[in-house]
């Protein structure tokens, strides 16, 4: 089964942070983007304005105002990947990468809040992968053994197994299916 399965993004953001790397600058990583993202709920007012806004814009533009706030997206999702890429590789650039990082998913969380996205699940996931740094490519890009049944590393009775089996499909369901 290929990791593309698990559709739920809080299913492989509850997955990555499991198998994630659980040292000190990860762990400080992520209680500094807890407190951030808390802190950031002061801009929900702003939020429902700009959120308004925008999306009158957008459908004022025919979505290319739309276009251009993927744009930008697309390079806060480049920049969040790839410093995750580096935080997950390169255990010895976490304490160069933690307030570099933490900054930049910071930005991006707010841009996310801020931005209008007429998707609430397209949200939510863009929140996830800013909220969840340094963990993003985890959740985007999971080693296929969280998901292989059977395999070497994931036998049944295995921790790691046993803590994905219920979002696994039943074998019965999809031989039934075929």
């Amino acid at each position: 089964m290929a990791w593309q399965a698990i559709e739920n993004i809080e299913d492989r953001a509850a997955l990555a942070r499991h198998y994630g790397p659980q040292d000190i600058f990860t762990k400080v990583a992520k209680v500094s983007m807890e407190a951030g993202s808390t802190a950031l709920l002061v801009l929900f007012p702003l939020q429902i304005v700009t959120t308004a806004i925008g999306g009158c814009v957008v459908g004022l533009t025919f979505g290319l105002f739309a276009f251009l706030l993927s744009l930008i997206w697309l390079l806060f999702l480049g920049l969040l990947l790839g410093s995750s890429w580096l935080w997950l590789k390169v255990p010895l650039l976490r304490p160069i990468l933690l307030v570099p990082g933490v900054v930049l998913a910071l930005i991006a969380d707010a841009y996310v809040r801020l931005a209008p996205e007429p998707e609430r699940v397209a949200k939510w996931a863009k929140l996830t992968l800013a909220q969840e740094w340094p963990l993003s490519w985890l959740i985007v890009f999971p080693p296929d053994e969280w998901y292989s049944r059977g395999s070497s590393e994931l036998a049944i009775g295995d921790r790691r197994y046993e803590a994905i089996a219920p979002l696994l499909p039943d074998e019965t369901e999809s031989r039934d299916d075929a």
